[in-house]
């Protein structure tokens, strides 16, 4: 859920001298090797290994750099609400791979999640299902063996003595060299106070070593009408209280200079990717110029995340809430096609359809379809 990737917690001093890898690829849990922050987050002696124990926090390992290989660990959770992490390729505090356990969730069909960190924000909301979630079994209170092997775009997860993956990943970010940490994160009402929920031990790391077969890369066909290019402004932060409808005059005089950005192998343009978000709820405003070959009611499907607010040609059509919330009322957050239709009143020639989008966390992002024979096109380059 939350990225602990971007947490600005106090870190144990480094040791002077680098720790060194072991041949066979083995981490040592020590100071000299980790930086430690968090709510009681320690290494020590536990059930007769040394061990990297958590509640809330993050250690990370600047030395220890993977583009391409394997990370596994042998880890314990609790059955309380908790999220579990490995982060892998990271390249600052705001941008990484990460792999996370939902323990509290074993074996239903998100126990495990697969999200990039964009801008040191998590988008767990945009990446979900096939290639990025899976139902996977979560023993508590017992030791586990998880195997990551990473290659290029892909990465496989290995639970126990698998020979087969739980999971194969689509990677979103770009394969690069980075470091890797592990971290844990228990929101209120989870673990009662002061307990652990994460215990890691037996970190091994062997970059170039890839063990499975991921066999050739497929593409997959994205589906006709899919919106694939979308215009973007700077962010900005809307008033509390005032209409959404009321659009900041200088980002709307510039409009025919807002870059364009084109969507993900998901079909999602991610926000979150190329605009950063500077306050808690941030806003931006997306834009299609859409081409009608006649007047008419025309529908588009339409997934966000999280506040939408369309306009057609000036005037508000829907709004729409798909934050994420835990409880009263329960809402996922995630996005999808599925979310709503909103029918636009085209008129002949040239319509200007604008998509007010703001979020909160948990990922910044628009996926839309037009039907593809009603004989409307998105212009390639809006008029000026």
């Amino acid at each position: 859920m939350l990225s602990f990737v971007g947490i600005a917690a106090a870190l144990a001093a480094l040791s002077s001298q680098a720790p060194v890898q072991q041949q066979d690829g083995r981490i040592p849990l020590d100071s000299a090797a980790w930086e430690i922050s968090g709510e009681g987050s320690r290494i020590e002696q536990y059930k007769g290994v040394r061990a990297l124990r958590m509640r809330t926090g993050r250690a990370i390992n600047r030395n220890v750099r993977m583009r391409d290989g394997t990370i596994e660990y042998d880890m314990e959770v609790t059955p309380n609400r908790s999220f579990v992490y490995t982060t892998f390729r990271t390249q600052s505090e705001e941008a990484t791979e990460e792999i996370y356990f939902r323990p509290h969730k074993s074996s239903l069909p998100d126990a495990f999640q697969y999200t990039p960190s964009w801008n040191g924000e998590s988008t767990w909301q945009l990446h979900h299902g096939p290639g990025s979630t899976a139902a996977v079994p979560l023993p508590r209170g017992e030791w586990l063996h998880v195997r990551l092997v990473v290659s290029g775009r892909r990465a496989a997860l290995f639970l126990g003595n698998e020979e087969k993956p739980s999971l194969v990943m689509a990677l979103a970010r770009e394969p690069v060299e980075g470091y890797i940490g592990l971290q844990a994160f228990t929101p209120v009402g989870g673990a009662p106070k002061g307990e652990m929920v994460a215990a890691f031990a037996n970190v091994v790391v062997r970059p170039n070593h890839v063990p499975y077969d991921f066999g050739p890369e497929t593409v997959a066909a994205k589906p006709a009408g899919l919106v694939e290019r979308w215009q973007v402004s700077l962010p900005y932060i809307a008033k509390l209280g005032a209409p959404v409808t009321m659009l900041p005059d200088s980002l709307m005089k510039s409009k025919a200079q807002w870059p364009t950005f084109a969507v993900e192998p998901t079909g999602v343009v991610v926000l979150s990717r190329h605009v950063k978000r500077t306050a808690e709820q941030t806003t931006a405003i997306a834009r299609l110029v859409l081409r009608a070959e006649r007047e008419g009611m025309q529908p588009l499907r339409l997934g966000f995340s999280d506040y939408v607010t369309v306009l057609a040609n000036g005037r508000p059509l829907f709004a729409g809430d798909a934050h994420y919330s835990f409880d009263a009322p329960r809402q996922e957050g995630l996005i999808g096609l599925s979310q709503s239709t909103v029918w636009l009143p085209l008129v002949r020639g040239e319509n200007e359809i604008l998509f007010v989008l703001s979020d909160t966390f948990g990922g910044w992002g628009l996926i839309a379809q037009l039907d593809p024979a009603s004989g409307v096109e998105v212009v390639a380059t809006p008029p000026r």
